[in-house]
């Protein structure tokens, strides 16, 4: 397979994202001094580098495909239009349409929610990735003239963003997230370098050590005993950690029935992306409320069913694919 570590993190960005958002109805709706809350709010916090990793993916497949050559930003920006913003469009309208039949939206929600992505949790992801697809000519150029330089920058400007300047949307403005996507840019640069193993053993410690510590304060404050005024920077330092781990675990895995499950998976992420939350919220708006389930029985076969419908779809495109041709 292409990039086949990339492709690896990119089923495992995937999943990542489905894990925060079926963790995400019971950490509001649990007790904040049980267990079960404790337990799924630290998964579900640590899960939350997903969206940076799919920018460091973005920045390193682009980084990597168009290292070499001259743009054609005509054929660029239709190729963008037509595998980001016309599936998005569709699933848009999709989830416009069930929320109106549920009274969950009006159509005056309907312009700021597509061009702000504030329809549904993860539509915010697609407004930042079309930034970066427009400014991407300008990034290349400038890291074609000194990355480490860029790569630097773009750590100070994420950072300074998160921790200092925060602003109302600035969860969807490119330079909130501009570190990730360099890093991509800057690891693919560098793909063909091996990563010792001692290396991603110390990254791990280190890791280890900064999720104990982010994690637990970040826990603390949820349950309202303290405020934990630097966690923006370390969010930051912890989702570069995790990206380069697991990127470094990627590169050196070499077992066969891992590829496997990718290529499975693979080619179908972006849609199981769209549209995994509307199977979540179809069982929470239509069925959930004819029974009285428990906070964690809800959990429990939402997870289920989810699952289950994502493997089906894929088994059923992989079928049709292969069909297809022969």
């Amino acid at each position: 397979m292409k990039l086949k570590e990339i492709n690896i993190m990119n089923v495992l960005m995937c999943f990542s994202v489905i894990i925060i958002h079926l963790t995400a109805e019971p950490v509001s709706d649990l007790n904040h001094d049980s267990l079960w809350y404790m337990l799924l709010f630290i998964i579900n916090k640590f899960f939350t580098y997903a969206v940076p990793a799919f920018i460091f993916l973005s920045g390193y497949k682009l980084f990597n495909k168009y290292k070499d050559d001259k743009i054609d930003l005509i054929k660029f920006y239709l190729g963008r239009v037509k595998k980001i913003l016309v599936p998005y469009l569709i699933c848009y309208m999709v989830y416009f349409l069930f929320y109106l039949s549920q009274n969950l939206a009006t159509w005056d929600e309907f312009v700021p929610g597509l061009l702000l992505g504030k329809l549904v949790a993860h539509f915010y992801y697609i407004i930042i990735a079309v930034q970066f697809y427009i400014l991407f000519p300008v990034i290349l150029w400038l890291f074609k003239k000194n990355d480490l330089i860029l790569l630097g920058i773009s750590f100070a400007c994420t950072i300074a963003l998160n921790q200092f300047f925060a602003f109302e949307y600035s969860d969807r403005f490119f330079a909130t997230y501009f570190f990730y996507f360099v890093l991509g840019m800057f690891l693919a640069k560098r793909k063909d370098c091996e990563q010792t193993n001692i290396s991603i053993f110390i990254k791990s410690g280190i890791l280890l050590i900064v999720s104990v510590f982010h994690l637990s304060l970040s826990y603390v404050m949820s349950i309202g005993e303290m405020w934990y005024r630097s966690s923006p920077f370390w969010q930051v330092v912890f989702s570069m950690l995790v990206i380069l781990v697991t990127y470094g675990i990627c590169k050196k895995t070499k077992d066969k029935s891992i590829d496997k499950i990718t290529g499975f998976f693979n080619p179908h992420t972006f849609s199981i992306f769209l549209y995994h939350i509307f199977i979540i919220h179809v069982l929470q708006f239509v069925i959930y409320p004819h029974f009285n389930f428990t906070i964690k029985l809800k959990f429990l076969i939402t997870s289920v069913v989810v699952c289950s419908i994502i493997t089906l779809y894929c088994f059923i495109m992989n079928k049709i694919k292969n069909r297809i041709k022969e």
